[in-house]
């Protein structure tokens, strides 16, 4: 009974019972072409009748060999790191194929004339044989194959889950790394002009609804992202000087393109943060643009370099950036930057 167990779970959990089906339908195609060919030289459905009867049984035959070794034997001792188990495979088979034929051996043999030397009956004995352990080593070839396959489709999917779970763990820095940045400006506008700031956290709460609510799916609608960002530069132009030049432009052909959500926050940023001076002439110019499919983002800004005390130009967004865009669009996106001591440019293009 343990054993009829193990046979079941190997059936219809590990195998499951679409390969089964396939070897039965294989069996009963070739009964039935067998039949048709017989029946298209022969016309007569008596002798279709007897070779489909002979056909089924001998097919039968090695079908069983086939399924036996497939199911129990290849699993249990070829697959068996143990070398003795892999011996013992051959000659478990021997022992089963000849047990298993005897009754064919024994009715070809009845047929055969009664002379001393039956040379047909051992030339049919050898190729027999030969037959079998074909379907033997048909049954190792199919079970390789299948867990060759197996192997690989579980590989993708652990590759999957760990490009996903990094992608949400790039997600969560990315977020709270967008709000400490927002709350540092709102902070600075409650000292210097208080109803700004006001103003700001009405704007801040549009773009914490955006970021936590409408980004959980991995694709947002292009026209939704750059309103998100249109909002965000809002913000952060009531904290900048007159002194700051910021422009902006967005053309965009195709309204229901979709894109990984905020994937550009970062140099949007980095921008407002690192490349405004309090008492120098600065610029921010950020153009988002789209044609035919291919998305073309563009930031310049002036370029203050930060002392090397001062650390709050290093950082992970960027690096975090570059990664997203790595997972989510490998081999479809190019990224340009330039850094002079002036300005700081990036370029990015994705085709979407």
């Amino acid at each position: 009974m343990k054993v009829l167990e193990e046979i079941k779970k190997l059936c219809s959990i590990r195998y499951n019972l679409s390969v089964l089906g396939v070897q039965v339908g294989i069996y009963a195609l070739l009964v039935f072409i067998w039949s048709l060919v017989i029946m298209l030289f022969e016309h007569d459905i008596n002798t279709v009748k007897e070779s489909m009867r002979i056909n089924a049984f001998v097919l039968f035959l090695l079908l069983m060999v086939f399924m036996v070794n497939f199911y129990v034997l290849v699993p249990y001792f070829f697959e068996s790191n143990n070398k003795i188990r892999q011996w013992l495979f051959w000659l478990v088979n021997l022992l089963f194929v000849v047990l298993w034929n005897h009754n064919i051996f024994s009715i070809y043999k009845a047929d055969l004339p009664n002379t001393p030397i039956q040379i047909g009956y051992y030339q049919f004995g050898v190729m027999w044989m030969i037959l079998n352990y074909a379907m033997v080593v048909a049954a190792i070839f199919v079970r390789y194959y299948i867990r060759h396959k197996t192997l690989k489709r579980q590989l993708r999917e652990e590759k999957q889950k760990m490009i996903e779970a990094e992608l949400a763990w790039l997600k969560n820095q990315l977020n709270p790394h967008f709000l400490f940045n927002t709350l540092n400006n709102i902070a600075s506008l409650t000292q210097t002009n208080p109803n700004n700031a006001q103003k700001a956290i009405g704007q801040l709460s549009e773009l914490l609804r955006y970021a936590l609510y409408e980004t959980q799916s991995k694709e947002v609608n292009l026209k939704g992202e750059i309103a998100f960002i249109k909002n965000y530069i809002n913000l952060m132009k009531l904290r900048s000087g007159r002194n700051v030049d910021i422009k902006s432009d967005f053309t965009i052909h195709n309204t229901q393109l979709v894109i990984a959500p905020l994937v550009f926050l970062t140099p949007i940023e980095n921008a407002f943060k690192h490349g405004i001076s309090a008492n120098k002439p600065s610029f921010i110019h950020i153009s988002l643009t789209e044609s035919n499919g291919k998305i073309v983002f563009f930031c310049e800004n002036s370029n203050y370099p930060k002392t090397d005390k001062d650390k709050s130009g290093k950082g992970i967004g960027l690096e975090n950036m570059f990664r997203r865009l790595e997972l989510i669009y490998p081999e479809r996106y190019h990224i340009e930057q330039r850094i002079s001591t002036e300005v700081y440019q990036l370029k990015i293009i994705i085709n979407s």
